[in-house]
This record gives C-alpha cells, structure tokens and sequence, in this order.
C-alpha cells in the first residue's frame, strides 16, 4: 500500500488500518489459489469451521491456511483495544507530546486483572519428559480460554502468551507436593526458598537421592462482571473439562504428572513474573473508618446543670 513510506508511517497506517478493519474480512497479501493437491486451503464458504474465525490473516503460501484461528473472543477484544491504543500513541508522536518510548513499553499483564487463574503443569520425571507434558497442556490452554469465555459473570479471559518454568530436587514426596500445591503464587516463593533446583552444579549428585521435580506455570487474566445479587463465580466444570482432556493423554500417568488450576489474585503473584526494575503491585492499606471500634470512645454519663455554689 505504502511502498516508498517510511517505517513511523508504515507503523502509523498499520494502526490506522486494522483498528478500522472489518472483522470477519480477511487479511490477504495475495487472492487464493487451489493447487493440484488433496489439500484442504481455506475457505469459510465450504468449511464451517473456518466461517468461526474471528481475526482471518492468510498465508500467502500454498495451500492458503489461516495464522490466527487460535484468536478467541477475549484475545479479539484485547487485540482490537491495543490497536486503538496504538493509535492514540502515534497521533501522540505525531503531535509531539509522546514519543516512541511510550509505544513501546512494556505490557501491564501482570498489573491489569484483579484476579489470574495459574495452570500448573508438573513432571516428577526428566526435563525431557516434562517438556512433552508442559506442551500438550499449552496448547490446550485455548479450549480452556474459550470454555471459560462461555461462563456467566467472564467478560474476559485473557491468556499470557508465554509460560514460566522452573526445576527443584525435593527430599521427601511431602515436599514435592508442597511445592506443586503452591507454585505459582508468592507463597510458593518461600516454600522453595532453600530447595535445591535443577540448574545447581551438583544436579547430577543430587538426582540420585533426590526427587526431581519439574514445573510449568501458565496464566490467564480473568475480567469479571458479576451481576447484583451473584456474589460468587463458578469456573469448576470448564476446569474440570480441561483436566479430562489433559488427563486423556494416552502418556498421562498420575503417579509422575501433575496439573492444577489455582486462583491467584494479583498481590499474591510470584515476583519472577515481574522484571528486574519492575515494581510490583501493592496491596493499599485500608482507611480507618472515623469511629471505628479502636476510636470510640465512651460517652460520659449524663449530668444535670450544674449550679454554681455561692
């Protein structure tokens, strides 16, 4: 569109483009080809389940498939609030009260949800044995995405797009699944503050009258609107689904595998989410309410009117 443009006006139309963008209508570099092959290409027009894509961006490339089917509506609403912002920044630039710094800052994912579901995935086993696991868990995080989405009182569940992971040797099974029940919250951090893990130098001496443990942490934002009167929010059957397809693993053994959902409101978040420099949100102190019980004092006794002595 913009061949002879330079990079802030290809970058100032990329916003401007697609926060206008009539979604369902696909993005194409090129029209659609068939090709001699039995290969299903993309078209919403013969297949339902490309008709259900929200954000189509093509591959030019035969056969011609669609790079975004993973969007849901929830990553579809904060795709299109980020263009929006995008272009709020650049006319900023442009009108020389913000700079390119404040285009790219980084993300306030782990400062904008009040509360944050943390996907534990864990291997009593290898490192390389857990990475099969940790995978298949990742990439069934979108149907746990879209069946949270279906939940009355979400409004929004936003993925993390990356997993944290760590390695620990634990002495005694009481230990491992102490570790296991409180990873990925920052009480977690003090459970492994003096356990060994698996970058140590002595890892091999270790693993042999150790138990090693590997973990993988995901999280999902939660954005929720409770209708008056509903007080709390039911999320146990979309993760008890999620825990069947996981579990249904044809390598899934519960003796070495472990995966749990927990609910971790924003305070109590692990530090290592946070970088260095980063400074992580703190809980606000409570205001005293004036009178409160440690206020209140006792009212003196009633008196008549004092007359005074001659």
């Amino acid at each position: 569109l913009y061949p002879d443009a330079v990079s802030a006006v290809i970058v100032e139309k990329f916003f401007n483009i697609y926060s206008q963008w009539s979604w369902p209508q696909p993005v194409l570099l090129k029209q659609i080809e068939d090709g001699p092959l039995q290969i299903r290409v993309w078209n919403p027009r013969l297949y339902p389940h490309d008709r259900q894509h929200k954000m189509p961006v093509i591959t030019p490339a035969y056969p011609s498939m669609c790079a975004t089917h993973n969007i849901s509506s929830s990553t579809q609403k904060v795709i299109l609030d980020e263009f929006n912002r995008g272009v709020t920044i650049m006319q900023g630039i442009v009108g020389g009260s913000k700079s390119w710094s404040d285009l790219l800052q980084r993300h306030d994912f782990f400062h904008k949800y009040k509360f944050y579901l943390c996907i534990v995935a864990g291997t009593q086993s290898t490192h390389e044995q857990h990475l099969q696991f940790s995978g298949l868990v990742e990439s069934k995080l979108r149907l746990l995405v879209q069946k949270l989405e279906a939940v009355e009182g979400i409004e929004l569940a936003h993925p993390y797009v990356k997993s944290f992971d760590n390695g620990y040797f634990a002495e005694s099974d009481t230990q491992l699944q102490n570790i296991v029940n409180t990873y990925g919250t920052l009480e977690g951090e003090d459970v492994t503050k003096d356990v060994k893990t698996t970058e140590d130098e002595a890892k091999e001496e270790l693993a042999k009258d150790h138990l090693e443990l590997h973990l993988t942490k995901l999280y999902i934002g939660l954005k929720i609107d409770l209708q008056k009167g509903d007080k709390k929010l039911d999320i146990q059957y979309p993760c008890s689904e999620f825990f069947g397809i996981c579990k249904s693993w044809q390598h899934f053994d519960s003796k070495i595998h472990h995966i749990q959902i927990k609910n971790v409101k924003l305070y109590d978040l692990p530090n290592d989410v946070y970088v260095e420099g980063e400074v992580r949100p703190s809980k606000p102190t409570k205001r005293k309410r004036a009178g409160s019980k440690n206020e209140i004092q006792k009212r003196p006794k009633s008196v008549g009117p004092v007359s005074a002595s001659s």
